[in-house]
């Protein structure tokens, strides 16, 4: 399985893109929304099998990037973390179709059973 990890703190990217691979997935990461879209390719969308992005990042968020997504794919799996765990914020990207969310701090086992459940 290939993931998108989208996170614009380096070090929390660099964390989870290692904890993944620990467990067998193959890992893809952009530090913005706007390089994460590079990395997908709408017409196979067999090369990304799911995208787990942080909420709040500097010029296009999580949720911003998620309605991008929409644009062109229904079917692609997309995870929000955030470590604001609001309502509003909830409310908004289910109606965006989010698949999942995942609230800060998280340990590796979680976000496993996550993105198992997101899929």
């Amino acid at each position: 399985m290939r993931i998108l990890v989208v996170d614009d703190d380096i070090t929390l990217l660099e964390s989870i893109g290692r904890g993944l691979r620990n467990k067998g997935y193959q890992v893809i990461e952009a530090l913005s929304a706007a390089e994460a879209l590079e990395h997908i390719d709408f017409d196979n969308e067999s090369a990304i099998d799911l995208i787990l992005a942080d909420y709040i990042m500097p010029g296009m968020s999580g949720i911003d990037l998620l309605e991008k997504v929409r644009e062109k794919s229904s079917s692609l799996p997309v995870i929000i973390m955030t470590a604001h765990w609001k309502k509003q914020v909830v409310i908004e990207a289910m109606r965006k179709s989010c698949n999942s969310f995942i609230e800060k701090p998280f340990t590796l086992d979680e976000l496993i059973k996550e993105i198992a459940s997101a899929i």
